[in-house]
């Protein structure tokens, strides 16, 4: 559902300064989802649902019946605001076979943007309870989970941008005691170079900040090296800028 809330354009008897723009949209969206129970491959689990368990021991993949919801409200003059609130059921088998043991996966998140003038900027942070996957097999119990980016649009096609990414998990399973382990950190620099509308070439650096002679990470298979991505010309509306929050952001070349 989407309710518009809209302004009339100002008139020659208003002040000057509400001429700043000659329509302010405030727009309000929200959004509702019911996710259905799926469980497992195997013929003797009790709903075997789509089959998105990846093998007969991983369950961290099921689900049980849950919903979430999502709003959007934009603020105008280019910035805008975000949430979003989800809940399942966790299955049996995820509470017996993980070291997660609550009933319920959940995650909130909420952020913020500005993208005008030729500038973008991004934030968000989230939370998940019972939900985020690392390593082989484990689940986390808690994550808390920050990113921002900011990036500028040049006028002859070249956008550069810088991102800052974490994820912590608390309470971790680390060779017999629990503890707070980084799952996600570092830095990513990169710029997109559009030649058109139509077609693009990027490069991005992700710096790698999580600690190499860590053997949490050796025993989890997390990597820990920096990864250089390079990109060839690509159809610019099938992809978001590297680092964007979720945020899609259409390029605007002159």
């Amino acid at each position: 559902m989407r309710i518009t809330l809209w302004q009339a354009a100002p008139t020659a008897s208003q002040p000057t300064a509400t001429a700043i723009s000659s329509v302010w949209w405030r727009v309000l969206n929200f959004a509702l989802q019911y996710q259905g129970k799926n469980e497992g491959q195997n013929a003797q689990d009790i709903n075997v649902g789509t089959n998105n368990r990846s093998s007969d021991s991983d369950v961290r993949f099921d689900n049980g019946d849950g919903f979430g919801l999502s709003t959007s409200y934009d603020f105008g003059m280019g910035i805008s605001a975000a949430a979003a609130y989800t809940s399942s059921d966790r299955t049996n088998d995820q509470m017996t076979q993980t070291n997660a043991r609550g009933d319920k996966a959940e995650a909130w998140t909420a952020g913020l943007k500005y993208d005008a003038n030729d500038i973008y900027l991004a934030t968000m942070y989230s939370e998940t309870r019972n939900m985020t996957p690392y390593g082989n097999d484990g689940v986390a119990n808690k994550t808390q989970n920050f990113e921002v980016t900011a990036q500028y649009q040049f006028d002859f096609g070249l956008r550069p941008a810088i991102s800052y990414l974490q994820s912590k998990g608390k309470d971790l399973y680390n060779n017999g005691r629990y503890a707070d382990k980084d799952l996600v950190k570092y830095m990513d620099v990169g710029a997109t170079y559009y030649f058109n509308r139509n077609m693009s070439t990027y490069v991005d650096y992700k710096i790698n900040l999580l600690d190499g002679n860590d053997k949490f990470y050796e025993d989890n298979g997390i990597s820990t090296d920096n990864i250089v991505a390079p990109g060839p010309g690509l159809p610019v509306l099938m992809r978001l800028p590297a680092g964007s929050g979720g945020f899609p952001h259409p390029p605007r070349c002159r």
